[in-house]
């Protein structure tokens, strides 16, 4: 029988640690717009409320998601790395438009973030992190 340590996860490295820290605050974000599209049913004259209702589930269910993969991927899974890279691709596509419209700062808010998770999704640590099996030979 193994000792208890050796079934445990070891601590995630640093670069888990900015990465989970990001995609939270992505989830938090996401809330918070969520929450702005539904404050927008019940004031002024809302375009569609069918929409805003729509939009205000579809925020919340990504911001879900968004908060599964960064538990998950703090506990050691592989699988939550693709879906954190392709939600930072989005982000760094979408931050272009914002310089070209002569907002960089909201463009910068957007791409840095985003481009240190995918700089950190590659580094050593964190696939050495998520990139490894229990002792029963199976992944993670």
């Amino acid at each position: 029988m193994a000792p208890p340590s050796a079934s445990r996860t070891p601590a995630p490295p640093f670069g888990v640690i900015v990465i989970a820290l990001v995609l939270v605050l992505e989830a938090v974000a996401l809330v918070m717009l969520a929450v702005a599209s539904l404050v927008t049913v019940f004031t002024a004259e809302p375009v569609s409320v069918g929409g805003s209702v729509f939009l205000t589930v579809l925020l919340l269910a990504v911001a879900a998601g968004l908060s599964t993969v960064a538990a998950r991927l703090l506990q050691g899974f592989r699988w939550p790395r693709s879906p954190a890279l392709v939600i930072q691709l989005f982000l760094v596509i979408l931050s272009f438009p914002y310089f070209s419209a002569g907002d960089p700062i909201l463009g910068f808010v957007l791409m840095v973030p985003a481009a240190a998770v995918i700089v950190l999704l590659f580094s050593r640590p964190v696939l050495g992190f998520t990139v490894r099996t229990t002792g029963a030979g199976k992944a993670l």
